[in-house]
């Protein structure tokens, strides 16, 4: 034979008793025969030569490659005694070995080297197409005949070719890329036609190259991923031989086509035996049609069995359908080859990345990648969490003896890959029967441990479910228990258990970890929930003393995914009562009642023809399914299976275009024919990944003690070992030391969406709450991949709303994606975006409040368009594709807009949608009061909430309190420490530090220019800044700008003065928390750095870090309290901190600031570490930009409100960042940041009209308007209608403020404008004008009406307004009032048809939180909280006077112009 390559001889010596000293095996699909190992002292493992996975090739130059594994050991064992026999060898695959011989101190010596080859794409392609050639055909094809005729001269012109397929077992094969064939001449040829010449020439994708008619064609079945790497050349020439005048060839990854005018396939009779028939494509079709013989309108098209990647075992000859396992295709315990395990991990990462729509992107390939490096290394590679759910799901969604398989996507998989010992793998597995069982209300769940990396190295589960009875057999032979279980019970026994001899003892769970010896674990009998029998009609039924198990937890069975074997991943459903009544209790095998009943029910049992067996069987079946029906435990009728099991075959059918079944498993143990199954056709296939049978765990075991002795022993002597030398440690735990079992194990994800941080430092809080008892991951969700979330187990959202129901920067793209999840229709019509007025039409009705709030919805009402697209959507079935995911939702928001927490109760209704369950009803947390409270509530709720769903009840504090995290604040875990010759961050580099979400960079103060006359009691400012050309600071006319103010530093002094124990606060410090951390030997604390803040000085933090303007919260008066040395003060505190109505009195009287606090209880000692730790951060000020870039280059103008104010209880307060603005200094840098507001831009159409409402500070955004409309009218030219350019559309400004003379801002600029055409018309309201009746915008608009809906209806026109939510309320109702007296609109019709202008874009709002009548507004909240009214007033509803106090003229906001509120409502 040709000497393959890297192979080697060596020369050894048979002994004469010893032998070579060497043990082989045969491998399918693989020449020669296998070393497995090397006996230990022989001269063998002496001299090095040979290793374990060794191929021998010769022996003695005898060619054994062509030997099947009997022959090949006959030779060697005939091989005389006392003489050397040559060995040729090839090493192991993945690796390359040869011989050296060198000369060491005089002795010429023989060293064998072998090093691991080197894996690259290309091998890993070879790899693929190799390992599937090989297992798609085990037994050549070049030994059956394809016959071919020679070509007629007159269809050689003819152009069609039919595409040849190979059909095994009946079947076609479309995914076999090995094709062998012989050919032959036909009988049907004529008598002078020579015999075709095979053409060897290989052809491309979608190349042929043609000899003497012959056609050969590539048929790539890789994935799409490997395939484009592949070199042509790899393609090659096998095999040829001429024998008998007849050519034999044999192409790799190649398929024969013949011209149908060149050839005639004569149809080939069927042989005797292992015959695979073939045909043409012209005689078959690619599919596998399935009839349903009780209805001709249900027909099936298979087409998913082309994806089978391994053959069935049946054949033409015979059907092994009726078997219950084959045969391992390796040896017990032997891992994958590297190649082979790479074809498998290349196809699973394609499934993989199909399932969610990323196949063949950069992801996909880097994993792949990864992948490849892994096993080269390692020889191996780990699944991630993600990879593992999904393998899970898939393998019992591919599993073809499941009737039950519709619930797939519900598989709950916990990930036990952690844990290295037995006692770990018991503690998982009374969780996991803990968590199933769910008190007879039966959970699907997986428990995964590792995989197998190597030989002999596997964790096991003996059992083959993890609740059993035993059987003991008697002297008699009889068995007493189950007859099913006698052999474990044995084995159980030999390992020291004593078992009461009863019918239904539970068996010990044995265990065994890394391919140690077993340990064996008593199952807490409180775990094990059984179901006493007893009948609904015969009262003696229940006499009969029978139970049994509610959990089916299969434990036996290895999980194949990705080419990784997880020997012990034990898994459950629910029972079908057929399996207890008919199999467990009738079996002849098993417990045998029937007779038993049959005679208790008084049949005539002696002879068949009373049909007594079909009498009691049914009798049976029905007391199962009563009695577990009687304890609330899950149980299903065969009927109920049989038509889920349709219902899945229909899905399938529609999703993958097919369903692998195993008729003779699914169709029930009776009433067979009475069921749906009975009739339906079903095609059998295996598909990767899966569920595999494997060899019991006893059998193949290799034990530890006397292990030189009996390694080389076969694996049936495994019961004399255990019986005579073993006896395994016995270790019994009860239930009490599972305590932190399901701990780390249980993930949860916890998503945040923020402008400003408030809802990441909830994030936050949640994170270190639920750290308790799940493995946590905190992300925003601009961050997260959003198709992943289907294999999530917990998910908690922590969502703001911006404006009047948008989402946050950071949530907007992921909004998009889940409502694009729930409602793909609409993805695919076009709709592309998700918007605020979306929001609009939620329902809240089923959402909760905090305390005393009522559900306040939208102006739309209950019935909304997202609700009537929920009915329309498949989404809303419980199988959704987040049907296995748990999760609750907190929403941020103010009551002042009317779309309070919309995007909160977006995600919320979206999440629902997509069929996850909801844990904790959704709570809204108020910013205008209430807020921490709630939040509070609800994350202790949906703590506890969350541990009760998965079983952790008990390993936790009975009574879990948000505020003892580990983030909590104590004088003796936190600290400030001095940085020695460390210098501070400039403001921007540390705000960005802080805000990492944001860059901020500096601005100068230009200059500030005051808009409003002197006698106007109200101040606004214009100030001018220059951005300094920064590419972080490019905006456009609609933008806004964010600011970052500084606290007064009188405030700042106050607060430094109250320090105890700083001699310093212009030092640079850091602040540290201590942690604990697990050591080599005990837990240790450590002194770690808090994050939270920038190193900076104490004054520095308080003056540009933290917000010490803000009202205290709840948890911080109580951290004052415990700091207070006075005892009347110290009570004082601790009301304001336990009891929110209290607190909430005290903040709606005084809006009091950290200083104010510190003056009021003056015998509090404040420590430093505390307010770096615990005060609020000080959030950015939002405002519209004013200007144009084209028109101020380099420039950002601001529209500025002076906010100053005296509350309720007399103290005066102004605006931290207007007040800041209104004093600084020109030069002064601000820290700044440009926040995009697309949905508030020119229309990109300049020529449609342009209607602008913005009463006070509401005019900003609409300045940068007719700026950039100036400059657009001077770039361009003046239209020229003949070639098609229309004319600029007209421009109108609605403005409204108290009086002509003082707060008319921007008069002359709106004089100016309109005088050079740039604005239309301007329309101006006076509220406060003397003499003149009281006009609001929104008379100006009803007054324009018939124009306005010329403009909006006639010409599409887009309408803009800016200011408070009130105003713009109040601007949608006239809005609708000039839509029904110009039109013949109904008043709903007038609602759709706004929304719809909102969902089109063409209605943009700018809507901001109002200051000076905050206090009304949470006057209101706290009356409403307090007598636990059903609805909020809303503002829009008060009287003319209280109008006039909720600027209308909008010139009372803290952010000035247009600040558009997210959490943080503006303070005063």
């Amino acid at each position: 034979m040709e000497t393959a390559p890297s192979s080697f001889r060596i020369n050894l010596f048979k002994y004469s008793g010893v032998g070579l000293g060497i043990a082989v095996s045969g491998q399918k699909d693989v020449p020669g025969v296998t070393i497995t190992a090397v006996s230990k002292g022989s001269k063998a493992e002496k001299n090095g030569l040979v290793e374990p996975g060794d191929i021998i090739l010769e022996v003695n130059n005898i060619d054994v490659t062509k030997m099947d594994y009997t022959e090949t050991t006959d030779l060697l064992k005939g091989l005389p005694v006392n003489t050397n026999v040559d060995l040729l060898l090839k090493p192991r695959e993945g690796y390359v070995a040869h011989i050296n011989s060198i000369l060491s101190n005089g002795t010429m010596r023989t060293k064998r080297v072998t090093i691991r080859q080197k894996i690259t794409m290309q091998s890993v392609k070879s790899s693929f197409k190799r390992f599937f050639t090989r297992t798609s055909l085990k037994t050549s094809l070049n030994e059956y005949p394809l016959q071919i005729n020679q070509p007629s001269k007159t269809d050689s012109n003819k152009n069609e070719r039919t595409k040849q397929s190979i059909y095994l077992n009946g079947q076609e094969n479309g995914n076999v890329s090995c094709v062998g064939f012989r050919q032959e001449n036909c009988s049907n040829a004529p008598n002078d036609t020579p015999l075709a010449r095979p053409c060897y020439k290989m052809a491309t994708d979608n190349e042929e190259s043609q000899d003497d008619g012959r056609i050969i064609q590539i048929n790539h079945s890789m994935n799409s991923v490997v395939q484009p790497l592949i070199q042509k050349s790899s393609y090659e020439k096998l095999e040829e031989k001429n024998v008998d005048g007849k050519i034999h060839i044999h192409c790799e990854e190649t398929k024969l086509i013949p011209k149908p005018e060149q050839c005639k396939l004569p149809a080939v009779p069927e042989e005797d035996g292992d015959r695979r028939h073939v045909t043409t494509s012209a005689t078959t079709k690619r599919f596998l049609r399935l009839k349903n013989v009780m209805d001709d309108g249900i027909v099936f098209t298979d087409t998913l069995h082309h994806k089978a990647i391994e053959p069935m075992e049946c054949t033409s000859g015979r059907c092994l359908a009726s078997v219950m396992s084959t045969a391992p295709q390796r040896l017990p315990g032997e891992p994958r080859e590297k190649q082979e395990l790479l074809a498998h991990a290349t196809d699973f990462l394609e499934q993989y990345y199909a399932s969610f729509k990323r196949l063949n992107t950069q992801a996909h390939q880097k994993r792949l990648e990864e992948v490849i490096a892994s096993v080269d290394t390692t020889g191996s590679y780990d699944l991630t969490s993600s990879e593992l759910t999904f393998g899970a799901k898939t393998a019992w969604r591919n599993a073809p003896r499941c009737i039950g398989r519709i619930q797939w996507s519900k598989l709950q998989v916990f990930d036990a890959r952690h844990i290295t010992s037995t006692r770990g793998m018991y503690e998982a597995i009374c969780n996991h029967i803990k968590y199933s069982t769910n008190k007879g209300n039966i959970r699907s769940s997986i428990t995964v441990f590792p995989h197998r990396r190597e030989a002999r190295h596997d964790f096991r589960i003996w059992n083959a479910q993890f609740i059993k009875y035993a059987g003991y057999r008697q002297e008699d032979g009889t068995v007493i228990g189950d007859p099913s279980s006698v052999e474990f019970t044995k084995i159980c026994e030999r390992l020291g258990w004593k078992g009461k001899c009863g019918r239904f003892d539970v068996l010990p769970l044995v265990l065994s970890a890394d391919g140690q010896d077993p340990d064996l674990y008593e199952i807490p009998p409180e775990l094990v929930f059984e179901v006493q029998i007893k009948h609904p009609r015969y009262d003696w039924f229940s006499d009969l003393g029978l139970k049994w198990y509610a959990l089916p937890a299969v434990s036996e069975m290895i999980f194949d995914c990705g080419g990784l074997e997880f020997t012990a991943a034990p898994f459950n459903g629910w029972y079908m009562g057929t399996e207890i009544g008919t199999r467990n209790f009738c079996d002849t095998g098993r417990y045998n009642m029937l007779q038993i009943v049959a005679e208790r029910m008084g049949l005539d049992t002696s002879t068949t023809s009373t049909l007594w067996k079909d009498r009691a069987v049914v009798e049976i079946n029905i007391a199962v399914v009563y009695s577990f029906q009687s304890v609330n435990a899950t149980v299903t009728d065969h009927h109920a299976a049989s038509e889920s099991f349709m219902k899945h075959l229909h899905k399938e059918q529609a999703v993958r275009n097919g369903c692998p079944a195993d008729w003779v498993w699914i169709v029930p143990p009776i009433s067979g024919s009475l069921t749906a199954v009975f009739h339906q056709e079903m095609v059998n296939y295996k598909l990767r990944p899966s569920y595999e049978y494997q060899e019991n765990a006893w059998k193949v075991h290799v034990w530890k003690k006397d292990r030189d002795q009996n390694r080389t022993k076969q694996v049936g002597s495994a019961k004399k070992r255990i019986l005579f030398r073993q006896i395994a440690r016995t270790v019994r735990f009860s239930a009490n030391l599972m305590s932190k079992a399901l701990t780390k194990r249980v993930k949860c994800l916890i998503l945040y969406a923020t402008e400003t941080g408030k809802s990441e430092h909830y994030a936050g809080t949640l994170s270190q709450l639920f750290s308790k008892a799940f493995d946590v991951q905190k992300m925003c969700m601009e961050e997260y991949d959003v198709s992943n979330l289907e294999h999530e187990t917990i998910v908690m959202v922590v969502a703001s709303t911006f404006g009047n129901g948008d989402a946050p920067a950071n949530g907007e793209m992921f909004g998009r994606q889940l409502y694009a999840m729930a409602f793909p229709e609409e993805v695919n019509r076009g709709v592309q975006k998700v918007n605020a007025y979306l929001y609009k039409s939620l329902s809240t009705d089923e959402m909760v409040l905090p305390e005393g709030l009522p559900p306040k919805g939208a102006a739309g009402g209950k019935s909304d368009a997202l609700e009537r697209k929920a009915s329309k959507t498949s989404m809303l079935d419980q199988s959704g594709s987040l049907s296995n995911v748990r999760f609750s939702v907190f929403g941020l928001g103010s009551s002042a807009y009317p779309n309070f927490c919309a995007f909160g109760v977006l995600i919320n209704r979206l999440l629902q949608n997509l069929g996850a369950e909801c844990i904790q009803p959704m709570v809204q947390g108020d910013e205008m009061g209430g807020q921490e409270g709630a939040f509070r509530k609800w994350s202790n709720s949906a703590f506890k909430s969350a541990c009760e769903t998965f079983c952790l009840s008990e390993h936790i504090d009975n009574n879990p309190d948000i505020d003892a995290t580990d983030q909590s604040w104590s004088a003796d875990r936190f600290r400030l420490t001095v940085c020695k010759d460390a210098q501070e961050y400039d403001i921007c580099t540390g705000l960005s530090k802080l805000h990492h979400h944001r860059t901020v960079v500096p601005c100068t103060m230009l200059s500030r220019t005051q808009l409003q006359a002197s006698k106007s009691s109200r101040q606004t400012i214009l100030i001018c800044l220059d951005s300094e050309g920064a590419d972080e600071l490019t905006y456009m006319p609609g933008d806004h700008i964010g600011v970052f103010p500084v606290n007064n530093s009188k405030m700042v002094d106050s607060v430094v003065a109250r320090l105890d124990g700083v001699p310093d606060p212009d030092v640079v410090v850091k602040s540290e928390i201590l942690q604990y951390e697990s050591g080599p030997q005990d837990t240790v604390q450590k002194w770690k750095t808090n994050d939270r803040l920038p190193i900076c000085t104490i004054r520095t933090a308080l003056a540009r870090y933290l917000d010490i303007t803000t009202p205290p919260t709840q948890s911080f008066i109580g951290h004052l309290a415990e700091l207070a040395t006075d005892e009347v003060e110290r009570k004082a505190l601790h009301v304001l901190a336990n009891d929110s109505t209290a607190y909430e009195e005290w903040k709606f009287e005084s809006f009091p600031s950290i200083v104010d606090v510190l003056e009021a209880f003056p015998s509090v000692r404040v420590v430093a570490s505390l307010l770096v730790s615990e005060l609020p951060l000080m959030k950015h000020r939002f405002y519209s930009i004013s200007s144009s870039p084209q028109a101020y280059p380099g420039q950002i103008h601001m529209t500025v409100a002076v906010v100053q104010y005296t509350t309720k209880g007399g103290k005066f307060h102004s605006g931290v960042c207007s007040s800041w603005l209104n004093t600084m200094e020109e030069g002064t840098i601000l820290p700044c940041f440009v926040r995009p507001a697309p949905k508030f831009h020119l229309p990109s159409d300049d020529s449609v009209p342009v209607i602008m409402v913005g009463p006070g500070t509401g005019i900003a955004p609409f300045r940068s308007f007719w700026q950039q409309r100036k400059v657009d009218k001077y770039m361009k030219p003046t239209a020229d209608t003949a070639k098609g350019q229309l004319p600029f559309g007209p421009m109108q400004l609605y403005f409204g403020c108290r009086t002509a003379d003082g707060d008319n801002i921007y008069k002359e600029e709106t004089s100016t404008a309109k005088a050079e055409g740039v604005l239309s018309s301007v329309y101006t309201a006076l509220s406060r004008e003397p003499n003149r009746p009281k006009i609001y915008v929104q008379d100006l608009l009803r007054q324009n009406g018939e124009s306005i809906y010329y403009n909006i209806v006639g010409r599409g026109g887009h309408f803009y307004v800016c200011g408070d939510v009130s105003m713009a309320a109040d601007v949608f109702i006239a809005l609708e009032d000039i839509l029904l007296n110009n039109s013949s609109m109904t008043t709903e019709e007038a609602k759709d048809y706004l929304l719809k202008l909102k969902d089109t874009n063409r209605f943009h709002e700018d809507i901001f939180g109002v200051t000076l009548r905050t206090a009304e507004v949470a006057k209101k909240t706290r009356l409403q909280s307090k007598d636990h009214r059903n609805s909020l007033t809303s503002v829009k509803h008060g009287d003319k006077e209280d109008r006039e106090m909720q600027h209308r003229d909008g010139n009372n906001t803290e952010n000035g112009s247009s600040v558009c509120m997210d959490e943080f409502s503006t303070h005063l």
